[in-house]
């Protein structure tokens, strides 16, 4: 359900809609504000429009960087449950050997 909200960045008011149930849509623009804000601080005063694609660029940037961080652990996750289910797999087969061989001294016994 699309919701519609009234968002300010950079001085100017937007209405938006936004599908967006887990994230308030002002805490967005806030964050978006907050970068602009960063990057005009500098000496050169760069045009709104030229701040709007360089604050995307580095937001795209922020977002790539935990892209690429989520997907090396789910990587890291995948091999450390490969090599668990592997360990388990070996204990369960030693098990196993050691119970056939109680079996079998006992069965010698009788």
């Amino acid at each position: 359900m699309s919701e519609k909200n009234q968002i300010t960045v950079y001085g100017k008011t937007y209405k938006i809609k936004t599908d967006l149930a887990s994230v308030n849509a002002q805490d967005l623009a806030d964050y978006v504000n907050d970068k602009m804000h960063e990057l005009s601080s500098g000496k050169t005063k760069p045009s709104t429009i030229d701040l709007a694609i360089l604050t995307a660029l580095n937001i795209a940037g922020e977002l790539f960087e935990v892209q690429g961080t989520a997907k090396q652990e789910m990587t890291q996750k995948k091999s450390d449950q490969k090599e668990a289910d592997q360990k388990v797999r070996h204990l369960v087969q030693m098990v196993e050997k050691e119970l056939g061989r109680m079996q079998a001294s006992r069965g010698a016994a009788r």
